[in-house]
């Protein structure tokens, strides 16, 4: 990974009392593209958004104003890479400067630090060492001779989604839903935490690896006059993490073979997952 090279500005926080609002502004206006990234205030759960460049690398934050960001600055909060945050904080009370907030890790080392300068500007330093990138992506894509919304429904919809890829799932994929899939040719149960839903457009939904959440965005795209559609396929880590080659190779192959697979029943009717992968079975 790259370090931060001092004195940068490295990141920005925005947050918002609708941050869902403003995450629709900054991809409309920016271009950006958004990552959910699970919070908790007191008992409830609830999704603030990384937002990405058009390489997927994380730009900034779209922040609800609650929980741990409850008490921020309005507006941008921009952070500053410094090389040691604890003695930063000092000189900037000694030079007339607030602190608003310090955020310190388990070992007690500061975090971050929200701060004001003598005129009251908001703004945020931090000793960050390494940047984390967008990690490793397993990328793939197909055109489907079938509307945008006929592709939707054989995604969100379980009772469709047996005919090519699962055997079982506790529900349709619908935004904030913690679903469990089966596959026909594993033992197991795979929670998935839908995370986004734009009908005819977009599903992001969440699943571990290692014990690193990774979002899978799955677009679609209108093609030609509509009566086809591309669909985009994106699994990647929003934290950086990095599962590794194999991975990459791995679900790279599974995500063509799902588009495939899907592709086939939705064109011709086609069960193609049927016997395809008997030979990746335990036993």
């Amino acid at each position: 990974m790259k370090k931060y090279v001092t004195g940068t500005f490295i990141f920005a926080d925005l947050s918002s009392a609708d941050a869902g609002k403003l995450r629709e502004f900054y991809q409309a206006v920016a271009g950006w593209s958004s990552t959910g990234v699970p919070m908790k205030d007191g008992d409830t759960d609830y999704e603030d958004y990384m937002m990405n460049d058009a390489e997927g690398n994380p730009v900034g934050g779209v922040c609800y104003a609650r929980g741990t960001n409850h008490d921020v600055p309005k507006g941008w909060m921009m952070y500053i890479q410094v090389d040691n945050a604890e003695q930063r904080i000092e000189d900037c009370k000694k030079l007339g400067g607030e602190v608003v907030k310090v955020a310190r890790k388990k070992d007690g080392s500061v975090y971050y630090a929200m701060l004001r300068d003598p005129e009251g500007n908001a703004f945020g330093i931090g000793d960050y060492g390494e940047q984390p990138g967008a990690g490793t992506a397993a990328k793939a894509a197909i055109q489907i001779s079938k509307p945008a919304a006929a592709v939707f429904e054989a995604i969100v919809d379980p009772e469709q989604m047996k005919h090519y890829f699962i055997s079982s799932s506790t529900g349709r994929m619908e935004a904030g839903a913690s679903l469990t899939w089966r596959f026909p040719e594993f033992d197991m149960n795979v929670p998935v935490r839908v995370k986004e839903v734009e009908k005819n457009a977009l599903v992001t939904f969440g699943w571990d690896v290692n014990d690193h959440e990774m979002t899978v965005t799955i677009r679609l795209e209108p093609f030609g006059d509509g009566a086809a559609t591309v669909v985009k396929i994106e699994e990647a880590s929003a934290e950086g993490y990095d599962p590794g080659q194999e991975w990459l190779i791995g679900n790279t192959e599974g995500w063509a073979n799902f588009l495939s697979c899907m592709k086939a029943w939705l064109e011709y009717g086609v069960h193609l997952r049927v016997g395809a992968f008997d030979f990746r079975k335990e036993g």
